[in-house]
């Protein structure tokens, strides 16, 4: 397949998933996109990249994100259209694949029992996470629309990450990947993410983060249109600079900044297809 042909076919598929989100039943989606995955294993397969979600090797991945002018200008890392970035198999994602390598090299999430907070959980950490059976794993999400069966499963709970229902140190661990940018109260949510882990416990909190900014824009327009010219995205309330780690300091973290190039993680970090720019925020109790 030319790179024209896989052009063709990304940009479509790009503007006809809202329309089949609408017209085709959830169970009826899911076991066409399950036959179209099947389909594009085949045609991508080869030995350049590999998933560990899925244990499929290919020789590209995907395109994905959607065009951003800012992703460019203010270098924010995880944002804007990516190359090699979905897995054609199992539709991972390189922040998907990020926090994978991120579990597997810093933690022992996959020898010592724990508990698992995901919130707003990508469909592909969440079923390796939940299929580990001396992990506790729960999920929730404060559903946007459009958000719930084609972006998370039916299992997971209605939740508010700036009041959550657990009591006090209930968590070893909280998974919050790329939310704390929709959420106006993120100090707030922090401190509530805070709350629930036990101590010495771990949140991994991944925003974007704009390399090229020194502080976090967060003065809302208040408007969807300029959020977008703004921020990078219609439904992000700020754009998060590189004082990110200073706000996980504020809201009573120990702020620790990885990144698995830079640090010598497993050296495969770049068959995984990880944006290298993009750094792991983790707060300790």
């Amino acid at each position: 397949m030319s790179n024209g042909e896989e052009n063709f076919l990304n940009i479509n598929m790009m503007n006809i998933k809202p329309v089949l989100k609408r017209i085709i039943p959830y169970p009826v989606a899911i076991k066409l996109r399950g036959g179209w995955q099947k389909f594009l294993k085949i045609i991508y397969q080869g030995n350049n990249y590999y998933c560990p979600f899925c244990g499929n090797s290919f020789r590209k991945f995907l395109k994905g994100g959607y065009p951003n002018p800012l992703a460019e200008k203010n270098k924010i890392a995880g944002a804007g259209r990516r190359s090699n970035m979905v897995c054609p198999r199992c539709y991972s994602t390189d922040r998907d694949r990020l926090i994978y390598l991120y579990l597997k090299e810093k933690t022992d999430v996959f020898e010592k029992a724990q508990k698992i907070l995901h919130i707003s959980p990508a469909r592909s950490v969440k079923h390796l996470l939940e299929n580990i059976s001396h992990v506790h794993y729960e999920t929730g999400d404060k559903f946007e629309e459009g958000y719930r069966d084609y972006y998370y499963d039916r299992d997971v709970v209605q939740m508010d990450v700036t009041d959550l229902p657990f009591e006090d140190e209930s968590f070893d661990m909280v998974i919050c990947n790329h939310v704390l940018e929709h959420v106006k109260e993120d100090i707030e949510a922090m401190q509530e993410i805070r709350r629930v882990m036990k101590k010495q416990g771990k949140a991994i909190l991944q925003v974007p983060v704009a390399l090229a900014l020194s502080e976090t824009d967060e003065a809302d327009p208040g408007n969807a249109e300029e959020r977008e010219m703004r921020f990078g995205q219609f439904d992000h309330v700020r754009l998060y600079g590189r004082d990110y780690k200073d706000r996980l300091q504020k809201a009573g973290f120990t702020a620790e900044v990885h990144n698995p190039g830079k640090d010598g993680w497993d050296k495969k970090y770049k068959e995984l297809s990880i944006n290298p720019l993009e750094n792991v925020y983790v707060g300790i109790k």
